[in-house]
């Protein structure tokens, strides 16, 4: 007595492992991104980008404070 639940069905195989990008929600393959936070590199570059800005600028704020 087999039930339909409990048969092996055949599932295609995956290729190439990917993740989603937590930001932007495009796949990318993690054999070329080895990112540990799942962000893919071109969100990982905007986000270094914003935050040399962002440190640039509170340092120049904090240098014309102190004058």
């Amino acid at each position: 007595m087999s039930h339909e639940a409990f048969e092996h069905h055949d599932h295609p195989a995956h290729t190439e492992p990917s993740k989603k990008c937590r930001f932007c929600s495009t796949e990318y393959s993690t054999e070329h991104n080895n990112s540990f936070l799942g962000i893919c590199q071109n969100c990982g570059y905007k986000i270094l980008i914003v935050l040399l800005i962002i440190m640039i600028s509170t340092s120049y704020i904090a240098w014309f404070g102190v004058l």
